[in-house]
């Protein structure tokens, strides 16, 4: 008696854990099992690596590196010993039918499940599609290789959707942190005045950016769970594949109820953030030139027939570059006759004469220079400007304040003619210069002179998309 036992268990060790028939030109996996070679090729096809161990589902990232030659005697070896023969596909010939306890052989393609002979003449079959197991197995193991790629390419997505949501939260963060710094920079030229206001932004703005970072967080879940429900979807699917064929048409219709499922998946929508606009409570000055940075910039340029013979204008009209008058003559350029200005000075193309109006100009040099409006024909074409005699202007030296301001110096001008006022901004940090008041009746023209101590000099008309 322990002599059969252990040749039935001889015999069983040598057989397929996939077929049940005898190893043939066995394959040895990285976890120990062995499997017959064309066993284990119809489990893996179609498959992507890491492939599953049909027997432990255990991954074999590098495959079996060849045929095990010594198993494949000693299985030969085996099969030449008395004793009970295995039968392949003894797996499925042990499964019994639970009313008739007949062998299952048949499938019925109509109620997706596995019949005995019994059954398949029965009136409850009569006129079903009915197919010998073998065949079935075969057609539905194929099936089910056609979802795989379908449902890996909605993992795929989801999982760049949620690369991307990860990217776009990232982007966000900077986009607020940038924010924030130039809002603290704002903050900081009028600090005395808006300490109670700065604590009351810090909540605000702390309670906003808390919201913004949840509702992103709650969007990357949902694209998390939307994974790791195909990952598992597509594991479930694997490890039916692999099944043999009486599991796996077990298990066939519980694949096609979630196979609706997977079809009707769908992305969860990406989250947006869209900023708002912040109402900041700031000094008049602050708040009126955002006012008018978007509800008053005009689109200013230069008059080249009113420049100086030391101002060279750019055929653009929107610079100026103001030389010594021996390099312009170095040049080859003849001074402009009958200019209107006598010192070194140009105006501008476009007149006001009533109504609000805002433009930009950015300075580069060091000296003095000034920067206003004057008289569309000024009095006396003065060589020193006065509100008197037509202009009036900011004047600045740019040797004192070469610790304090940039480089360069951008300065916003806005003209509101019918309240008599032009007032002088620093654009790099929104602070106010000066507000010259008067009362005009002509035409207004912009205006720019440098000193005659000056070095190299030049202006440039900008605008800001607003």
């Amino acid at each position: 008696m322990a002599l059969a036992a252990g040749l039935a268990e001889l015999h069983a060790q040598a057989c397929c854990p996939l077929c049940q028939g005898p190893l043939c030109e066995p394959l040895t996996l990285d976890c120990g099992h062995n499997c017959c070679s064309a066993c284990l090729q119809q489990r893996w096809q179609h498959l992507q690596e890491p492939l599953p161990c049909p027997v432990c589902q255990h991954p074999c990232p590098h495959g079996p590196r060849g045929t095990n030659t010594q198993l494949a005697q000693l299985a030969d070896l085996v099969s030449r010993l008395p004793g009970p023969r295995p039968e392949g596909h003894a797996l499925e010939a042990r499964g019994r039918c639970a009313v008739h306890l007949q062998p299952l052989s048949l499938f019925c393609e109509d109620h997706l499940e596995l019949l005995c002979d019994q059954c398949g003449a029965s009136a409850a079959h009569r006129g079903h599609r009915l197919t010998p197991i073998g065949a079935a197995a075969a057609h539905h193991r194929t099936k089910l290789k056609g979802y795989l790629e379908p449902l890996r390419k909605q993992l795929q997505e989801a999982q760049r959707a949620r690369e991307q949501q990860i990217l776009k939260r990232d982007e966000l963060r900077e986009e607020l942190e940038k924010q924030r710094s130039e809002l603290y920079w704002e903050l900081k030229e009028f600090k005395d005045c808006l300490r109670s206001e700065q604590n009351i932004f810090d909540i605000t703005e702390e309670n906003h950016m808390r919201a913004v970072f949840q509702e992103g967080i709650r969007s990357r879940k949902q694209l998390s769970a939307l994974s790791s429900t195909l990952r598992a979807a597509l594991w479930d699917l694997t490890q039916l594949h692999l099944q043999a064929d009486q599991n796996l048409l077990a298990g066939v219709r519980e694949a096609q109820l979630q196979r609706s499922r997977w079809d009707s998946a769908e992305l969860p929508a990406t989250f947006v953030y869209r900023p708002t606009q912040q109402i900041r409570t700031f000094p008049p000055h602050h708040i009126g030139l955002q006012n008018i940075l978007s509800r008053f910039q005009v689109d200013v340029t230069l008059d080249p027939e009113t420049a100086h013979s030391s101002l060279l204008v750019s055929p653009d009209r929107r610079r100026v570059v103001y030389c010594p008058e021996m390099l312009v003559m170095q040049l080859g350029r003849a001074p402009p006759p009958n200019t209107p200005l006598s010192h070194v000075a140009v105006m501008g193309a476009q007149g006001f004469q009533g109504g609000r109006h805002f433009w930009q100009v950015e300075i580069s040099g060091m000296g003095m220079w000034s920067i206003g409006v004057c008289e569309d024909t000024p009095r006396n074409a003065p060589n020193t400007p006065s509100p008197e005699r037509g202009f009036w202007e900011l004047i600045l030296m740019t040797r004192h304040h070469l610790d304090s301001l940039p480089e360069q110096t951008l300065v916003g001008i806005f003209l509101d003619y019918d309240l008599g006022q032009v007032s002088f901004y620093n654009m790099y940090n929104r602070s106010h210069f000066h507000t010259i008041t008067d009362t005009w009746t002509g035409r207004l023209l912009p205006y720019f002179s440098v000193g005659t101590a000056s070095s190299m000099f030049s202006l440039s008309v900008v605008r800001d998309e607003c």
